[in-house]
């Protein structure tokens, strides 16, 4: 009886040390759905599979995704800068991502340059770094010089209505 039990026990324990590294997608969802029955054991709320799988994706969005999104939404003729912290390191004091005004006869979409601080503003001439047709390389660039956006004053968009009463005269405020 003893012989019988030691090696049901043994096969027991080479089962649970095969199975995770044979079937690792079975052994996760088994590991998954005791922790969401010991929670709600317990008295915890629970995430159902969707929402466990919609959290997953939101951790796995890395930092660089954000840049992404905003040199996406770049138009014609708009210009984005970030500053670097150590333009000495780095040797220019701004990156420039800009569309490439010729992109689809000629050339790659998103076009990253370099530009010098004058007075602590971007000024100086331009130097092309890069170009590319994805919007992750060059945030990928801005983000290991860990650059922030940078925005000038001229280049704030400003609301049409404010527009509208400025060229009418209008004084006030428009919110």
């Amino acid at each position: 009886m003893l012989i019988i039990l030691l090696i049901v026990v043994g096969l027991l324990l080479v089962a649970l040390i095969i199975i995770p590294f044979s079937y690792p997608e079975l052994f996760t969802r088994g590991w998954k759905f005791l922790v969401r029955t010991v929670r709600h054991a317990a008295g915890r709320p629970t995430l159902t599979p969707e929402q466990e799988e919609a959290k997953a994706k939101a951790k796995k969005l890395a930092p660089y995704m954000s840049l992404a999104n905003q040199i996406e939404q770049i138009t014609p003729g708009q210009t984005l800068r970030y500053k670097i912290p150590e333009p000495e390191k780095w040797g220019c004091g701004f990156l420039t991502v800009e569309l490439n005004p010729q992109y689809p006869q000629k050339g790659r979409k998103y076009i990253l340059s370099t530009e010098n601080i004058v007075h602590g503003m971007p000024g100086g001439k331009k130097s092309i770094m890069y170009d590319s047709d994805k919007s992750i390389e060059i945030a990928n660039s801005i983000h290991d010089r860990n650059g922030e956006l940078f925005v000038v004053a001229e280049e704030i968009p400003v609301s049409a209505e404010k527009k509208e009463a400025e060229n009418t005269g209008k004084a006030g405020t428009v919110v």
